[in-house]
């Protein structure tokens, strides 16, 4: 019986560009969730900041109860 022949430096290669790109893209998503996070906590800063104080409701008068005798 003949052994298949292993090409370990080939796999050992496939396997470094396989991790790499692996690690670019996690580099890639996290750059790009930081950037969409910014944005959203400037949005935020700049829509509290624009936000108009607002009176207080006022409350009804309470009812005054007049007793006849």
């Amino acid at each position: 019986m003949t052994q298949r022949q292993v090409d370990k430096e080939r796999i050992e290669r496939a396997d470094r560009e396989a991790k790499q790109l692996a690690e670019a893209e996690t580099k890639a998503r996290n750059a790009k969730t930081a950037r969409l996070r910014a944005l959203r906590l400037s949005a935020q800063a700049a829509e509290r900041s624009a936000q108009v104080k607002r009176r207080r409701p006022s409350t009804k008068p309470t009812r005054k109860i007049i007793e006849v005798d």
